[in-house]
């Protein structure tokens, strides 16, 4: 028994060791996404101007879109120099999915579909879809493209409201349901910026903000996704965020995956130190 309790002893040290690491990857992550929403994180066009380069315009194409109504910025917080607040809707084309119901079993076209299942924050799984019936004059609105962002429209729990993902075309042709919001962003670069943003604690504080509670369920809907106001930097600017912030997570990623496995690690020791005892095997 003393045994046992001094393996166990050690082995509850390292788990608790790689517990703290965990906690202290997430703030970082955390942390990186903060800076990089509040103009922290690479220098600023406005910052390069100043040094003998002339800052990049911002959004490109506009003249092909109808764009919706700026945000009111009465209550919304400085940004850096250079930077502006848009809505959602001003940056790309929302849709709402297809509602699931027992006529769509009967159609002749059943495709892979999206559900909440799929979509976590920035990141994807694929191993279990579903399909579902529609009709060819619903594809145009539901199919989904490589680079459109899906939103998770409600959730139970308060901090997975809203979580999305970049789709990233793997399954094709693929639809999503009414409770998957999908934004079209006007032009492909603007994705990554948004998924940052949205991810960012500043991004997220809005989200929670204009997210409805009722029984404890979050909801958001259509209307409200396009009404999320966006910190906007410079197009050049974001293109050196993103790059920036996914070096560093990429790092974090790795390093999480080490843990991760560290852990599995930990519970199959725990696992066979038990094993031993009960067999007579442990000294």
């Amino acid at each position: 028994m003393a045994e046992i309790e001094k393996q166990f002893t050690r082995l509850e040290a390292g788990v608790a060791a790689l517990r703290r690491v965990q906690a202290n990857l997430k703030r970082y992550r955390a942390a990186v996404l903060k800076a990089a929403c509040e103009g922290r994180l690479v220098p600023t066009e406005a910052e390069l101007s100043r040094v003998g380069r002339v800052p990049s315009r911002g959004v490109r194409g506009r003249d092909q879109y109808k764009e919706p109504a700026a945000p009111d910025t009465a209550n919304l917080p400085p940004l850096p120099e250079g930077w502006t607040w848009a809505r959602l809707e001003q940056l790309g084309f929302t849709f709402g999915g297809l509602t699931k119901n027992p006529k769509r079993a009967k159609l002749p076209k059943q495709l892979p579909y999206l559900r909440v299942a799929n979509v976590y924050a920035n990141e994807l799984r694929l191993d279990e879809m579903e399909q579902i019936g529609v009709e060819d004059s619903e594809l145009n609105k539901l199919l989904v493209r490589k680079g459109d962002l899906l939103i998770v429209e409600g959730n139970g729990s308060k901090d997975q409201i809203g979580r999305l993902a970049i789709w990233d075309g793997s399954i094709e042709p693929c639809v999503h349901q009414n409770h998957v919001i999908k934004v079209r962003p006007i032009e492909l670069a603007l994705g990554k910026w948004i998924l940052n943003w949205m991810l960012s604690p500043g991004g997220r504080h809005f989200v929670e903000l204009v997210a409805s509670s009722t029984s404890g369920l979050y909801t958001l809907s259509v209307n409200k996704v396009g009404d999320l106001p966006i910190a906007l930097p410079p197009l050049a600017e974001q293109t050196r965020i993103v790059a920036e912030v996914e070096r560093r997570l990429s790092v974090v990623e790795e390093l999480e995956s080490v843990v991760s496995a560290n852990l599995q690690r930990a519970t199959r020791l725990r696992q066979s130190i038990l094993h031993k005892a009960f067999t007579g095997q442990l000294a």
